[in-house]
Parts: C-alpha cells; sequence; structure tokens
C-alpha cells in the first residue's frame, strides 16, 4: 500500500476523533492565557470540558504530525503519561527531561524549573549526559520569564561547568543576546564582542555584528 495513501486514511481517521478550532493567540489573548501559549504553531488537545490532555509546539511534517496526535489521543508520550512512569522511576533523568520539557511547553515555568534542577542536583558532572541539556534549558527558562540577570547568571554558570559541552558556543551567544533584551546597551555591545574574538569561525559572526550594528544605532 502506498505510503501516502495510508497516512492519508491515518489522518481522515484521526480528523473524526477531533474538532479542529484555530486560534490567533495574538488576538484571542485569554485563549493564550488559559493554555500558556508562548510559543507559535501550538496545537493543543482538549477533553470536552476544556482540560489539556497534551499538546504539539512547532511544526510538524505530515509524516511526524498522525504518529504524534495518535500518541496523544492514546494518551502516551503524553505529560501525564510521563508523570505515571516517572512515579515508577523517579531517578530516571531521561524521563525527567522529558517532563519538564513538557511543563515548558505549557509555560508551567516553577514545575518545569523544579526537574531541571533536579537533574543538574543529580548528575552535577553531566555523566549521564542530561545536566548540560537541563542547564541550558533553565537559562532559557530565566530568558522566557524576563529574568534577565538570572539568565545571564546560569548561562555564565553553563560556559564555567561545561566547557566541553557541544551547547558552548551557545549558552556563549545567549549572554550578549539577553544583555540585549534586558537594554543593558554598553554590555551587551562588550559580550558580542567578546564573543567574536571567542569564536572567530562561528557561523553566527555576521548576526553578531548586525546586533552590535542594531545596538550602536539605538535599534535593539
Amino acid at each position: 500500500m502506498d505510503s501516502v495513501t495510508f497516512e492519508n486514511r491515518i489522518a481522515a481517521s484521526v480528523s473524526k476523533s477531533l474538532i479542529f478550532s484555530k486560534h490567533n493567540g495574538k488576538v484571542d489573548t485569554s485563549f493564550a492565557r488559559r493554555y500558556g501559549i508562548a510559543a507559535y504553531p501550538t496545537m493543543v488537545v482538549v477533553k470536552p470540558n476544556g482540560d489539556e490532555v497534551d499538546r504539539l509546539v512547532g511544526f510538524y511534517r505530515p509524516e511526524e504530525f498522525v504518529p504524534a496526535i495518535l500518541d496523544l489521543l492514546q494518551d502516551r508520550n503524553t505529560l501525564n503519561d510521563y508523570l505515571s512512569r516517572l512515579m515508577q522511576y523517579p531517578g530516571s533523568l531521561s524521563l525527567r527531561l522529558e517532563v519538564a520539557e513538557k511543563y515548558r511547553n505549557r509555560s508551567s515555568l516553577d514545575e518545569a524549573r523544579e526537574h531541571y534542577e533536579y537533574v543538574l542536583e543529580t548528575d552535577p558532572d553531566n555523566g549521564e549526559g542530561f545536566s548540560d541539556d537541563a542547564l541550558m534549558a533553565v537559562g532559557k527558562l530565566e530568558l522566557k520569564a524576563r529574568n534577565y540577570d538570572l539568565a545571564v547568571e546560569q548561562f555564565e554558570r553553563f560556559k564555567k561547568t561545561f566547557p566541553d559541552s557541544e551547547m558552548y558556543e551557545d549558552a556563549a551567544i545567549y549572554v550578549p543576546y539577553t544583555l540585549m533584551r534586558a537594554e543593558k546597551v554598553a554590555e551587551a555591545i562588550e559580550q558580542f564582542e567578546q564573543f567574536k574574538k571567542d569564536f572567530p569561525d562561528s557561523e553566527e559572526l555576521e548576526w553578531v555584528d548586525k546586533q552590535i550594528q542594531k545596538l550602536k544605532e539605538g535599534n535593539n
């Protein structure tokens, strides 16, 4: 059977189980606030009473979308599913990250932070390879919450703690970016210039130069 035809048949079957409603979060702000939507596109699957089952964040190709929806309809790989599994395996750092990510997508930042911090406290040396992800996520959480000083602190903490991580360059560029968001112009320019010195071969140099120019022109 042709895979496209099969996927279309599955999609048609799934659509019978759902009622689709499209909202513009910037216009229907009450809807966006109710479900803590902070990224677009976001698809929230809810029960008839409005309680959330789970959500899909970002763009999904058709071959990815259908399996993801099937998972949600069967309560598989949802927040509820991960929490149930975490009760059985509370020491699982991979499950902790999955739960934290689910909470982060719901803008439940305190709950997400709790699970990220558990990973960091349990494996401070990143022996299992999850702590650098967790610390980067904590920095982004603080940035999302506009706690700019805390965000910079976490990104600097990342640089000191995980200098060999593949995300080291990301942490380094998030420092001036966060300072820019905080409208600390002089500090942001200084840190962007430092980034250029530390990463002379970075693919982000063109973007960095544009940010420096914008800051100097007062267009941040």
